[in-house]
């Protein structure tokens, strides 16, 4: 699962559908995947949202994991999606500038809400200009290094309609609920891999989950930031996958 876990997202259709789409379908839909396929236990591995997905997963059916790599784990507090929203202007202020200026100052206080209601609106053309505005936000804030192409503005409007359903109900998960849960992840190997500069699942996520996890492996990667196909994080990503299945091989 990669950052675009949600239905309706990636190839999916239709494509930026609502309906019967939270965090507990995708769930669902991970079982119904394994149960097609006929296997017993499984690896399960995913990065920024996917890994908020894989989390989740493995906390409802750990009897299923053989094992858990997160890259950039999220684990959707409240004070993550404040991070996102407004925190971000601590290191990119004329982004974030660009971004909450776009609503009216009296609702700068809650860009989640102001954004969400636009995005979710009856309006389309509305709709369709703020979901690229955070879609272009978010791909903003996410590189360590200059992406070799910049982002497709035309991707924006159905990821951000489905980031804003998403948001809009706080990710379908209880406040500290992926930490609570935690001690379900016992027996299970866990690896969480995390860039020192993630602007995005900030590492604080994969600390906190790891605190939570005592037997997890947690590596942060120096000169690295959210997207592990940029060649520090790459590297360290690819090591860290190859260590941890020879690891469940033997576990």
């Amino acid at each position: 699962m990669g950052r675009n876990g949600q239905r309706g997202c990636g190839q999916s259709t239709p494509r930026g559908e609502l309906a019967a789409n939270s965090l507990q379908h995708s769930i669902a839909d991970m079982e119904a995947l394994r149960r097609h396929l006929g296997i017993e236990r499984w690896l399960v591995s995913g990065g920024s949202w996917g890994s908020t997905l894989a989390l989740a997963y493995a906390q409802a059916h750990p009897e299923r994991c053989l094992g858990l790599f997160l890259v950039g784990a999220w684990l959707c507090r409240k004070r993550d999606t404040r991070w996102w929203f407004h925190g971000v202007r601590a290191l990119f202020p004329e982004l974030w500038e660009a971004f909450a200026g776009a609503v009216p100052p009296e609702e700068r206080g809650d860009l989640r809400a102001a954004y969400c209601k636009r995005i979710l609106g009856d309006d389309p053309e509305i709709a369709a200009e703020f979901a690229t505005r955070l879609f272009l936000y978010e791909e903003g804030f996410m590189h360590f290094d200059a992406p070799l192409t910049p982002p497709d503005p035309a991707r924006g409007r159905d990821y951000g309609r489905i980031f804003a359903h998403f948001a809009a109900h706080d990710f379908f998960v209880d406040d500290d609920q992926l930490l609570r849960d935690a001690h379900r992840l016992a027996g299970i190997p866990v690896h969480i891999i995390t860039g020192r500069y993630d602007c995005c699942t900030t590492p604080e996520n994969a600390f906190d989950l790891a605190q939570a996890v005592p037997h997890a492996v947690l590596e942060i990667v120096p000169g690295a930031g959210h997207y592990p196909t940029e060649p520090t994080f790459a590297r360290a990503v690819a090591r860290a996958a190859q260590g941890f299945a020879a690891r469940v091989g033997g576990w």
